[in-house]
């Protein structure tokens, strides 16, 4: 991989190899802290073209909520190749959201006491410009803390895995 890779979602762009590592490392932390059991399986991998690879697949979860739920949605990542072969653009689309049809229904004393103060994302320090986020700085923060204290999570499985 290049160090100038860039990410892309339907909501985000980042730019750079170190950003690139901890957005995955924050997918982990959150994977690890909101869910009880979350995997990822790859469904497909396949190079339409010489500077393509295209990779299909499913993330699955049980949420750590009182009552039973489950969920899962499945995506495509574009990985984008330069001459050499080396990894320049990883880009996520083709999102499909599968959530159960029926729910059981909870009290709203279930949905507060098991949900977090806001769904929305409201942490944000300093400036923030089409090069930085405040989530990133965040995450950055959250992680040199963690390790500071000798990796409280383990770092390993980027890409497929189950927890």
């Amino acid at each position: 991989m290049l160090d100038d890779i860039t990410f892309k979602d339907p909501l985000n762009t980042f730019t750079g190899i170190e950003k690139y590592k901890l957005i995955f490392w924050a997918l982990r932390f959150h994977g690890k802290i909101l869910f009880r059991e979350i995997a990822l399986d790859v469904y497909r991998i396949w190079q339409p073209s010489e500077n393509v690879i295209l990779i299909r697949w499913n993330l699955r979860g049980v949420p750590r909520v009182p009552w039973e739920a489950k969920g899962e949605f499945q995506g495509t990542s574009r990985y984008k190749l330069d001459r050499n072969g080396k990894i320049y653009e990883h880009k996520v689309d083709n999102l499909a959201f599968n959530f159960p049809q029926t729910l059981k229904p909870v009290s709203v004393l279930d949905l507060v006491t098991a949900c977090p103060a806001s769904p929305n994302l409201t942490f944000s320090w300093g400036s923030v410009d089409s090069n930085s986020s405040s989530w990133i700085e965040f995450y950055q923060a959250v992680k040199d803390t963690l390790d500071q204290e000798e990796g409280l999570l383990p770092q390993d499985c980027v890409a497929t895995c189950s927890w």
